[in-house]
């Protein structure tokens, strides 16, 4: 890697995708390259959205799912001082965008 000029940065990890039974047996499987550790990790985070080796969703859907519930709650307490207009603005903003992506 030092001879094509590439570095990983310090956030690399590698994700293990496949049947429960092989992903467990390398579990604690550690790459090295160069002078680097890159270890594996249960999930990874990829343009904002979660992955996991069984390829479940199951860790995104919850995020999503919690953020979908965080914003609504602080948007209506402002409800008092938003137009109609504004509230489906902020709605659209926070919501709609995440869960579309």
């Amino acid at each position: 890697m030092t001879y094509n000029f590439l570095l990983l940065n310090s956030k690399t990890e590698i994700l293990l995708i496949g049947p429960k039974t092989s992903t467990q047996k390398l579990q604690h499987f550690n790459l090295h390259l160069d002078r680097w550790s890159v270890t594996t990790s249960s999930t990874v985070k990829d343009l904002g959205v979660i992955l996991d080796s069984n390829l479940s969703f199951e860790n995104h859907i919850n995020h999503v799912t919690k953020t979908a519930f965080f914003h609504p709650r602080n948007i209506a307490k402002l409800r008092n001082m938003l137009s109609i207009s504004d509230a489906e603005k902020l709605v659209h903003a926070f919501m709609t965008s995440r869960i579309d992506y």
